[in-house]
């Protein structure tokens, strides 16, 4: 799958979460402020476990022959940025999720990271993928948790 396409996809997948919780955010004349804020929060979080989900999807294609450590390493970039936008969005959602979802990020960045330089993709490739899954399975949770 091309960059263009994975790109176009995690937009979709965006656009879409968005496009759920505005449908499902509907508020009733004796909502309070809190309550609005604390759908503001879903929403941000849902928005930000989308898009580091669109990046580990992103990731994966990556894990393909002819594929540099460099190329890999450059998706996991994109990987970090969002799991930080992620984590900063969803601190008061669901705190227990959020645990999960850094354990496991911890794990796939160290299994990233230990990936040496002059390793072939066919080495790195099994245990990426174990982690990068085990990583959107974390995220899943959050997400049911924060009824995305």
């Amino acid at each position: 799958m091309s960059r263009r396409h994975a790109i176009l996809e995690g937009s979709i997948a965006l656009a879409a979460a968005a496009a759920l919780l505005t449908g499902c955010s509907a508020s009733s004349p004796g909502t309070s402020a809190s309550s609005a804020r604390a759908q503001e929060n879903v929403s941000q979080a849902c928005a930000a476990a989308s898009a580091y989900a669109a990046a580990l999807t992103n990731f994966k294609q990556t894990l393909k022959p002819g594929a540099t450590v460099e190329q890999i390493r450059s998706a996991r970039d994109q990987v970090a940025k969002t799991y930080d936008d992620l984590i900063k969005a969803s601190q008061d959602v669901a705190r227990d999720e959020v645990n999960a979802v850094q354990a496991a990020e911890k794990n796939f960045d160290r299994a990233v990271k230990d990936v040496p330089d002059d390793a072939t993709l066919t080495q790195a490739v099994g245990s990426l993928r174990d982690e990068a899954a085990n990583v959107q399975a974390a995220v899943s949770d959050l997400q049911t948790a924060a009824k995305c």
